[in-house]
């Protein structure tokens, strides 16, 4: 069975799911809608127009016109067994007009959520399902929102998370972690005591970095010593904008992106993972998280609390409340006692229930039925 996975190649989901199909002998490469460096391990097309940043507002709906037919194209071409579209309301719907017979479409959570509300792109986010062979779903909260609100047959629902390599993103003991002074790239430098708080969610509205700013800068009124890391570049600007106006800049760090494999090295240079995000699917960024043993304060939404329960595994707030984010975070950074209890939780959570080959295996198996 060869796929062929359509989504934006700058973001790694696409690839790692390429790699692990490979990897149990299945060809896969990534059909990207935007330039990109080519990942090592992965077969990469490029299928869209050049300079198509889907990020910015001005450039939304001409770029994807082109991508169709770039993708049609490519269908015509060198046909893969089963078009793999991540993102329903961008490649989910390419991947549905391209022609192909067997496109499997798939909700991540933000694509979902921010859109059902709206009537006419419940309609399109119906049609594509009704078009696909099968729709997955990063979480049973999300596939409960397409059964409710769009009328998905649960038969062709499969619910899985995007899975993260384990082995890549090793444990780390809680002994090893900061808590102290680190010379981890990007990360600010610290007097030993100094904890280190680590967010690699991109700067959407739906991760809400403003309510994470407003508790930093609380953090900073009470005399709490430590440092934020912001890795992630997408959209950036708008959250160095509120860093200012908080007057935080000195308790916060911004990085310019990072490739995949810094990534586990910048989670063990952290005590505590953020994300103070108001609506998700399941989050890879939490998944990465829990992989490692960092300890997690995330909002207290459906999406997070089969990955978090509060006082075992990590801290649980209530959404958009910058004073209780700021509590935990404070607590957090207090008690090694609390984290170092949660870290091989956490991490027997991601091996059993998060383990990307283990789903990949779930996908394979749900993509030969549909060619059945």
């Amino acid at each position: 069975m060869r796929i062929a996975i359509l989504t934006h190649g700058i973001s790694p989901f696409g690839h790692q799911y390429a790699k692990a199909f490979s990897d149990r002998g299945h060809p896969s490469e990534v059909w990207s809608m935007t330039p990109a460096e080519d990942v090592t391990g992965s077969r990469m097309r490029f299928v869209g127009p050049a300079g198509f940043k889907p990020w910015e507002s001005s450039a939304r709906l001409m770029p994807y016109v082109k991508t169709l037919a770039g993708v049609r194209r490519a269908v015509r071409e060198d046909p893969p067994d089963i078009l793999f579209a991540l993102y329903m309301t961008s490649a989910g719907l390419i991947a549905c007009l391209s022609g192909h017979p067997h496109v499997v479409v798939s909700g991540q959570g933000s694509d979902i959520n921010s859109h059902v509300g709206s009537r006419p792109w419940r309609m399109i986010l119906g049609w594509q399902c009704r078009r696909a062979c099968l729709v997955h779903a990063v979480s049973d909260a999300l596939a409960e929102t397409l059964r409710s609100r769009l009328g998905v047959d649960p038969a062709k629902i499969l619910v899985a998370p995007i899975g993260v390599d384990t082995n890549l993103l090793a444990y780390v003991e809680p002994s090893r972690r900061p808590g102290f002074a680190t010379a981890q790239p990007g990360y600010a430098q610290a007097e030993p005591g100094t904890g280190q708080i680590i967010c690699t969610r991109a700067h959407r509205e739906a991760y809400d970095h403003a309510t994470l700013v407003r508790a930093m800068r609380r953090l900073k009124d009470r005399g709490v010593r430590c440092r934020l890391l912001f890795t992630n570049r997408m959209e950036v600007e708008s959250t160095k904008a509120l860093a200012r106006q908080h007057g935080i800049e000195d308790i916060v760090a911004f990085r310019d992106g990072y490739k995949y494999e810094e990534l586990p090295g910048l989670l063990a240079a952290a005590d505590v993972y953020v994300s103070s995000s108001k609506t998700d699917g399941t989050s890879q960024s939490l998944l990465e998280a829990l992989s490692t043993g960092t300890f997690p304060v995330v909002s207290d939404i459906v999406a997070n609390r089969p990955w978090v329960e509060h006082g075992k595994n990590g801290y649980l707030f209530p959404a958009g409340d910058d004073a209780a984010l700021a509590d935990r975070l404070a607590e957090a950074l207090a008690r090694p006692d609390v984290r170092s209890a949660a870290a091989p939780v956490s991490r027997k959570l991601a091996v059993e229930k998060g383990d990307l080959g283990r789903l990949a295996d779930k996908m394979l198996a749900a993509f030969q039925r549909c060619l059945a």
